[in-house]
């Protein structure tokens, strides 16, 4: 049986040791242009998405005591979102504001009481309302948390699952394609933290299982766009594959048990 799409490259430390700390010598392969595998237009849409989850998970102290697990995973996501769209090669309403929102995600991913993570939602809302920044100083990097943003993909997927299926295709196709949008981003900015795997002398391996998450999801994200449900559910299928790929490197008892059920 194959992996389910959750758990592509979602590695938690138990079995890829995040934060080992040894630098790979071995370079990520060059970006391509970011509107290859995440539309600007896409991404916009789920800043105002990330924002609301992040508003609604410091409403008041009740709820952040609900959903304080949602705020490291979903602000690493934004973090690799303002990323994506600094580096975007398509004009887009955040660019001068990324550079900001990306520093401002980053902070708020190291809350750990309500007071913080309120104050850090208040400061990333009010970036994204800023254009103080200067985009042509970002590059593609390390930012966020592996961890965290790994730990992310379960719950992307389940809501791109949910709308991949095209059944309402107006409302649909543009939620799934926002979906696979961030699923790309992601897996490119993964490509930045081999060292953090417990096998940073297989960083090549890793780009390759990174690079073929990214495709995947960019396929998804095209399909996604057209309303074209069967390319979209090829799309997931590589994504899946891309799971398996990974898990027979860097953790063979995952794919062993997936496949036992």
């Amino acid at each position: 049986m194959k992996s389910p799409l959750w758990m592509v490259l979602v590695v938690t430390s138990v079995y890829l040791g995040f934060g080992a700390g040894t630098v790979s010598a071995d370079e990520p392969p060059k970006a391509p242009p970011v509107s290859e595998f995440a539309p600007a237009a896409n991404l916009v849409t789920q800043v105002e998405y990330y924002l609301d989850r992040l508003d609604k998970a410091v409403a008041s102290k009740d709820d952040y005591n609900d959903l304080a697990d949602r705020i490291p995973k979903d602000s690493s996501t934004m973090a690799v979102i303002a990323l994506a769209l600094a580096l975007h090669d398509t004009d887009n309403e955040y660019r001068q504001a990324a550079p900001g929102m990306l520093e401002a995600a980053e902070k708020l991913s190291d809350a750990n009481d309500y007071e913080t993570a309120k104050a850090g939602v208040e400061a990333l809302q009010k970036a994204a309302k800023a254009n103080p920044g200067d985009a042509t100083k970002i590059e593609w990097k390390k930012v966020a948390s592996l961890k965290e943003l790994m730990l992310a993909v379960p719950g992307i997927n389940t809501n791109l699952k949910r709308n991949v299926k095209l059944r309402r295709p107006k409302s649909d196709g543009p939620k799934a394609a926002g979906h696979a949008a961030v699923l790309a981003a992601i897996a490119e900015a993964s490509l930045y933290h081999s060292a953090d795997t417990d096998k940073p002398e297989l960083a090549k391996e890793w780009f390759k299982y990174c690079v073929q998450m990214r495709e995947g999801a960019t396929q998804v994200n095209a399909a996604a766009n057209k309303g074209d449900k069967e390319a979209a559910m090829a799309g997931m299928k590589n994504l899946a594959q891309s799971c398996d790929d990974c898990h027979e490197v860097f953790h063979r008892e995952a794919l062993e048990k997936e496949d036992a059920r």
